[in-house]
């Protein structure tokens, strides 16, 4: 018994002349039921199931065996860019087949402050997401009337369909990426602060207002500018005070403490050790 192929009906398409140009096509489709073969495209593809229940089998990028399941509406199916598949329908079935150029998805991840050199998708044969499927209604509503809204609006729900592709579906390639640091002008505000108030409460929030940064993100950013952590690298430099004021065997060392900041004696000659491998009294008598 030879393979049937399905046919394809188009219902309700974008436009040729707006989607020769424009970053998604869209259009609804009746498909017989066969095998249906889907080459590999530039552009990535969504399939919403919109019609009947349908058993179906979807192989696409997977090199293990693919089990028989039944579509229904809501089930989405995503082919990257890149990737092919093959379709085999029991019974017909409509389906809301959406295009998106890589750009535009490349324009989302920008938007959301992704490193778009980074992102890739992978095929699933069937997912379920409530976001994508509340695009697809409105994407299947905007056709079935003419496309009424225009291109501005079916780019609106590309963009939008795009980001969520970024936010959920997006994987990471593997290799370095490239880590955000404090400008110089912020970095050096933060230092010659942190510098002339060792001896104070350094405040972790005022330090990342002074930065311009929220909380979470100034601590990030301080640490990958620094390489270590904010509370580590004034640790150093309070120890770095207390050597140069007992270098210069003036102070006693509990005086000496509570000038570098420390909030007592034993709590400044335990870091002096770790980092410097001598005790305070041996850095005092060194300067007397």
């Amino acid at each position: 018994m030879g393979v049937t192929t399905a046919q394809i009906v188009p219902l309700h398409c974008t436009s040729a002349a707006a989607s020769a140009t424009a970053p998604i096509q869209a259009g609804i489709y009746s498909i017989t039921a066969g095998v249906l073969e889907a080459p590999a495209s530039p552009w990535h593809r969504l399939g919403l199931h919109i019609g009947r229940p349908v058993w179906a089998v979807l192989a696409c990028g997977c090199d293990h065996p693919v089990p028989r399941r039944l579509r229904r509406a809501g089930d989405i199916a995503l082919l990257p860019a890149g990737s092919a598949a093959i379709l085999e329908r029991e019974s017909p079935s409509t389906v809301l087949m959406v295009e998106l150029a890589p750009a535009l998805l490349q324009e989302a991840a920008l938007e959301m402050g992704c490193d778009k050199r980074s992102l890739a998708l992978a095929p699933d044969p069937q997912l379920r997401d409530g976001q994508i499927e509340h695009i697809g209604w409105a994407l299947k509503a905007e056709l079935e009337a003419g496309q009424p809204n225009g291109r501005p609006y079916l780019e609106g729900l590309g963009l939008a369909l795009s980001a969520r592709l970024v936010s959920r579906y997006a994987i990471r390639r593997p290799g370095p990426t490239p880590r955000l640091t404090l400008p110089a002008g912020q970095m050096r505000r933060v230092t010659d602060y942190i510098e002339a108030n060792l001896d104070g409460d350094l405040s972790l929030r005022l330090l990342a207002q002074i930065a311009g940064f929220s909380l979470s993100h100034f601590k990030t950013l301080f640490r990958h500018t620094a390489g270590v952590p904010l509370h580590q690298y004034v640790i150093r430099r309070r120890v770095e005070r207390a050597r140069l004021l007992l270098a210069q065997g003036h102070s006693p060392i509990s005086q000496v403490a509570f000038a570098a900041g420390f909030t007592h004696q034993s709590h400044m000659a335990r870091h002096v050790r770790r980092l410097l491998g001598v005790t305070p009294s041996d850095l005092l008598s060194h300067g007397k």
